[in-house]
């Protein structure tokens, strides 16, 4: 990992202009780095855990890329050399960053992707990380982005030339394979954090343009999947969190607090997915146990299962899905939408005399469903007037939401659907997990020309549903309980 002191050339990005679906993550402490290698050896050693900070999501157990831990000396050597300027004066003009202002390494980042701040070194300090990756480097960046929540550190370096590049670029994959490390020309990227996994760093380099992005991905995703008849919303992340958290430590006292959020559950012999006749490619679930019997409908197919495996009293079926999606979200046309799209749910109160005012005002001037839900989306933008805060998870319902001004992205979804509807836009609900990122909730809606079209309304448009969005769950009148009992895996298994 290469990490520069203070003294470097500091940029420091304005407020955002736009709103993305997560709130900014904070910088991680400067540390001088022999330090900060100290604790991240300690951290090699323990099971920790985090919650990520978006809509419906589940405590992800962080994974230390094991090139971490082989890269340790190489950190500590590096950071000797770099951390002993921390408190130097400032460096004379000679040695100075190459730059006579600071600037961002990054002219342009696509919707999604903040840049928080950027270090650029002098001088001194490439020429001292030069000696270590035995390459002539003309510029170097530290620079701290997140990308669709997610914190992730990308260090640039641009080498002299060709030589200098394919050196440097060979010194670092000696203790950082690929993904989290990759060339591009001159050009040689690292990615680092504490909880930057394979994922996370391939969409980064998606997003960037340091990988091609395909247009279309297939995803195999397994996970563990509680069979559910009746849920207290507000209490599913929750009840997530708690099995995650007796996985990572199964002698602790999570049995009991599992067993009181699962009172507030009704559990059957069965699980709704969404419509595998949906997907650009049909998709694929197998289970186990076995499922005895599959009923399909416009949106969802229902299985059920003779016998269920058990844990802490909560019944589930480990669940493997092929999946998949496409860059411009659009899904299969399927049966034509009938009245009930546009119908008020328990979830969705589209009758509300508050709600039908809102959703007219808002859409005032279009006529078109497109044109309708865009407008719904932009005023959904997160913190124009509803913020993202509050209970990771929450759902909260529409009229509350709207009243209190806050919410998570299950929270954002249900607006979005009841004021389509209001609007006499049909819509309906997704669910499912972004790529790279957590557990996620968004929305479909139909198109004039009589196609299903995904948006994130917690993005409020301009983080538009494509190849990061996996859609695992569908429901059209609101009823749709989501509790993993293990952390999902997701894999690439083709793309294009």
């Amino acid at each position: 990992m290469i990490s520069l002191p203070r003294t470097a050339e500091r940029y420091r990005s304005p407020p955002p202009t736009t709103h993305h679906t997560r709130p900014h993550a904070r910088s991680p402490p400067r540390l001088p780095l022999f330090c900060a290698s100290a604790l991240l050896l300690f951290a090699t050693r323990s099971t920790t855990i985090r919650i990520p900070r978006m809509g419906f999501t589940v405590l992800a157990v962080r994974q230390i890329s094991r090139c971490w831990r082989s890269g340790l000396v190489f950190l500590l050597a590096v950071g000797m050399a770099v951390s002993c300027h921390e408190n130097a004066p400032a460096p004379p003009p000679d040695q100075a960053a190459t730059t006579d202002s600071p600037r961002s390494p990054f002219p342009t980042l696509p919707a999604g992707v903040i840049l928080q701040t950027s270090h650029r070194a002098t001088r001194a300090e490439r020429e001292a990380i030069e000696n270590k990756l035995k390459g002539t480097i003309n510029d170097l960046t530290n620079s701290h982005l997140v990308v669709h929540g997610s914190p992730i550190q990308v260090n640039i370096i641009h080498a002299e030339d060709a030589l200098a590049a394919s050196a440097i670029h060979e010194s670092l994959l000696a203790i950082k394979p690929a993904p989290f490390c990759l060339r591009d020309g001159l050009t040689i990227v690292e990615y680092v954090g504490q909880h930057v996994d394979e994922p996370l760093a391939i969409k980064t380099s998606y997003e960037l343009g340091y990988l091609h992005k395909p247009k279309r991905i297939r995803y195999r995703i397994t996970a563990q999947l509680a069979t559910i008849d009746t849920a207290d919303y507000m209490a599913c992340n929750r009840l997530s969190n708690q099995f995650l958290t007796a996985n990572a430590a199964p002698k602790g006292s999570t049995s009991k607090e599992i067993g009181e959020l699962a009172a507030r559950f009704t559990f059957s012999k069965s699980l709704a997915l969404r419509s595998p006749t949906l997907a650009p490619t049909l998709s694929n679930y197998q289970f186990e146990p076995t499922d005895d019997n599959r009923t399909l409908d416009a949106a969802r197919v229902v299985v059920t299962f003779p016998g269920t495996s058990v844990r802490h009293g909560v019944p589930f079926v480990t669940t493997t899905a092929e999946v998949t999606v496409e860059d411009t979200g659009l899904s299969q046309p399927g049966v034509t939408p009938g009245p009930e799209l546009t119908s008020p749910t328990s979830a969705w109160p589209s009758q509300s005399v508050d709600i039908r005012s809102l959703a007219h005002q808002i859409t005032r001037g279009s006529s078109t469903n497109v044109g309708k839900a865009q407008a719904i989306l932009d005023w959904l933008t997160p913190g124009k007037n509803i913020h993202y805060s509050g209970q990771t998870g929450s759902r909260w319902g529409t009229l509350k939401v709207i009243h209190q001004k806050f919410g998570h992205c299950w929270d954002f979804s249900d607006c979005f659907v009841t004021l389509c509807r209001a609007a006499g836009v049909p819509s309906r609900q997704v669910a499912g997990w972004l790529y790279g990122s957590s557990g996620h909730v968004w929305a479909e809606y139909y198109t004039d020309d009589n196609r299903w079209q995904q948006v994130d309304p917690t993005g409020g448009g301009p983080v538009e549903c494509g190849i990061y969005h996996i859609p695992l769950f569908a429901t059209e009148d609101g009823e749709m309980p989501i509790v993993y009992l293990a952390m999902p895996t997701i894999k690439v298994i083709a793309d294009r």
